[in-house]
């Protein structure tokens, strides 16, 4: 490529950014037929207008981060929530710190002061004080080593011996998703918070595929798995009235959520793809009275059941 503009270069360096490409200064000379002084000052002219936009992998090169990349690829929620798994992290010393660039951290974690987001709620529970415990688990799970400890929830204390799979963030929380032999094979979740006196067994073991499966498919703490759970996945339909369904439209209150209908009044019938009906029952009680379950029956009754005993108990309060 012959000479060209400085305006030319800086117009197709920033398309190439906004790729999401990583730039070298030596490769950008040679294309354009320039000094690396050049492009420096290319470079300079990009942070100027856009400001800090750019950081550097290695040495020599630069790429775009926190702005047109991040900002396309995450919503803000998403990114909102990646800045604190990293912070988290970070702070707790976890494998994740380890294997992100420090020029890309500082890229994500930065000051919001300037953000036009403002969020109230952490997106997740205060657990720096488990960093030990998250590392011991973290190696547990990498190195397929079964682990016994003892779970202390609410009065009740019990002594595991599990297979760990999977650290779950599911419901603002994190769980300890693992293999449990009572009987029958589980799948069991463990808050983290409330284990304690972790030990290896000295055993090692295998994943169970179909496990793996489960804990992949499973959309809250309460799926119940059972062997071949795929041939056992329950639909749940409900219906929305609709002063309150723009907001099931906005947002699926659970991963499997379809619309599958809407009639001429506005309401939504949706269904729910679950390994169990208490995944949603919990959802069903956070929109007592405007969400009606349709089917199945037994969630009907159920769910009726529940009611009854709300108004019992409001009627009491009363007297």
């Amino acid at each position: 490529m012959g000479k060209v503009s400085s305006t030319y270069r800086v117009i197709e360096i920033l398309k190439l950014l906004n790729d999401g490409k990583m730039l070298c200064i030596e490769n950008l000379a040679a294309v354009y037929d320039t000094s690396t002084r050049s492009i420096r000052r290319d470079l300079e002219l990009i942070k100027e207008i856009f400001g800090e936009l750019l950081i550097s992998p290695k040495k020599g090169c630069y790429q775009a981060i926190g702005k047109r990349v991040l900002s396309e690829t995450l919503n803000s929620t998403e990114l909102y929530m990646l800045k604190n798994i990293l912070k988290l992290s970070d702070k707790s010393q976890l494998s994740l710190s380890k294997t992100v660039d420090d020029s890309v951290k500082k890229a994500i974690i930065k000051e919001e002061g300037n953000s036009p987001y403002l969020f109230k709620n952490k997106p997740y529970e205060e657990i720096y004080e488990h960093k030990e415990k998250f590392r011991f688990l973290e190696h547990a799970i990498t190195f397929r080593k079964e682990i016994r400890f003892t779970y202390h929830n609410v009065e009740k204390v019990n002594v595991f011996t599990l297979k760990p799979y999977k650290i779950l963030f599911i419901n603002e929380n994190f769980y300890l998703a693992s293999e449990y032999h009572n009987k029958s094979k589980k799948v069991t979740l463990s808050r983290i918070a409330m284990i304690e006196e972790l030990h290896y067994t000295g055993n090692t073991f295998n994943h169970d595929h179909e496990m793996m499966d489960f804990i992949y498919q499973m959309q809250s703490p309460w799926a119940t798995y059972k062997e071949q759970f795929r041939n056992e996945l329950k639909e749940i339909i409900v219906q929305i009235p609709q002063e309150q369904a723009k907001y099931f439209k906005l947002k699926k209150f659970l991963p499997s959520q379809k619309i599958l209908s809407e009639d001429e009044e506005g309401t939504l019938t949706l269904s729910y793809t679950v390994t169990s009906q208490n995944e949603v029952i919990s959802l069903v009680k956070q929109w007592i009275p405007y969400m009606k379950v349709i089917a199945p029956e037994s969630l009907v009754w159920m769910m009726r059941g529940v009611a009854k005993k709300y108004m019992a108990s409001f009627e009491e309060g009363k007297g």
